[in-house]
């Protein structure tokens, strides 16, 4: 019995130093171009998902992140706060009209201007993703989700939709994301 289980040592062995040589065969082939691509996507993701937590650890404490002499903080922090304003003074109208109105006399559209409106940054160069995360986390206001409308050529206003049916695009949805689960998850 001692000569079986032998055997079946040493023909354990003999499979395992084959299946340990495959592995080291295999981690030293050459890169193939789905592996160089695979490593050039989790590289660009690093450097997005990087970039988005830094600039939004900005918008989430300006003032601790830029500090308290900081123009810059200064400006973001007051872009803040056209923001709140305008969600409230929406969120207070929104209110007034269901409580006021009926199936034939409503307000149907509502646009809020503001001087947010008038910042490229914001309006066309996607930093609005930002401002609105600070909304929703930091202020927890989600009932309502804000967005720049063009309601003239280069003239924008916010526009506020139902939270619950908003459908965000894919880059804001990633940005969101990213954002949620490095500072709000848990």
């Amino acid at each position: 019995m001692s000569q079986n289980l032998a055997d079946a040592i040493s023909s354990f062995s003999q499979k395992f130093a084959r299946f340990s040589g495959q592995a080291a065969q295999e981690r030293n082939l050459p890169p193939t171009e789905n592996t160089i691509l695979q490593g050039q996507i989790n590289d660009r993701e690093e450097r997005m998902k990087s970039a988005v937590l830094g600039t939004y650890k900005i918008y989430k404490s300006p003032f601790e992140a830029l500090g308290k002499d900081s123009n810059r903080a200064l400006a973001i922090d007051s872009d803040e706060q056209l923001l709140l304003k305008a969600y409230n003074l929406y969120e207070a109208v929104a209110n007034v009209n269901s409580e006021k109105s009926d199936d034939t006399t409503c307000l149907r559209h509502i646009e809020i201007s503001t001087p947010l409106s008038e910042k490229y940054s914001y309006t066309s160069g996607g930093q609005f993703v930002y401002l609105l995360c600070w909304l929703m986390f930091e202020q927890n206001k989600k009932e309502f989700i804000p967005e720049f409308v063009e309601f003239e050529s280069g003239k924008f206003a916010l526009k506020f939709f139902p939270g619950e049916k908003y459908e965000f695009d894919q880059k804001m949805r990633e940005v969101i994301g990213i954002i949620e689960s490095n500072f709000y998850a848990g």
